[in-house]
């Protein structure tokens, strides 16, 4: 079982996939002034394959492990539990309405950057391995109906790979800079552990 300062670290990582951090950068992200502390933590996870810890000339260099199953599973816990804690209007509604048995149901644009107002649009990601047009015509439907409004868009997953592969800034790059990942975020993960291998740096 991990702490909560060690759900911390794993925390720097969520929003910052790629990103690389020393002992000292994590020590200061985390709040604590102890590098001992730290360092054994990052060791800890290391040990359990969610950190990868490897010496760069004098420094630690510290990134997440996406080819772990545990980290995969940790980072998705705490994209839910964030998801659920900000408490997105109609949620259950939208969920509810989304007909295939696999998928994963992101929270996009001023809601998943915590910036949205009164007059703010809901925009709501779906990729699935169903027929993603009668998913995006329910959520049109249904979606006009509620307050705030919902813009929905809906990708396949090969869609939403090929868009992340792309060179030219699309939508899907968008999402992996701000997002809310309210549902299905392994299968997102694992996704995007793969477009890495195809040469998607963020």
């Amino acid at each position: 079982m991990l702490t909560n300062k060690e759900l911390r670290i794993i925390e720097i990582f969520r929003k910052r996939l790629f990103e690389t951090y020393t002992i000292r950068e994590i020590s200061k992200a985390v709040k604590t002034t102890s590098y001992s502390w730290t360092f054994n933590a990052v060791k800890k996870l290391s040990k359990l394959g969610i950190l990868h810890l490897e010496d760069k000339g004098h420094s630690k260099i510290v990134k997440i492990n996406l080819d772990s199953v545990i980290a995969i599973k940790y980072l998705s816990i705490l994209d839910e539990l964030e998801a659920n804690e900000r408490n997105i209007p109609n949620i259950n509604e939208i969920f509810k309405t989304i007909d295939t048995a696999y998928f994963t149901l992101i929270i996009a644009g001023s809601y998943a950057k915590g910036k949205e107002t009164k007059k703010s649009d809901l925009d709501v990601v779906v990729i699935a391995n169903g027929d993603s047009l009668s998913i995006l015509n329910t959520l049109q439907n249904k979606g006009g109906l509620l307050i705030p409004e919902v813009h929905p868009y809906v990708f396949t997953q090969e869609e939403f790979m090929d868009m992340l592969l792309a060179k030219e800034e699309n939508y899907a790059k968008l999402i992996f800079k701000d997002r809310l990942i309210v549902f299905g975020a392994e299968s997102y993960y694992l996704m995007i552990n793969e477009a890495k291998k195809h040469g998607f740096d963020g």
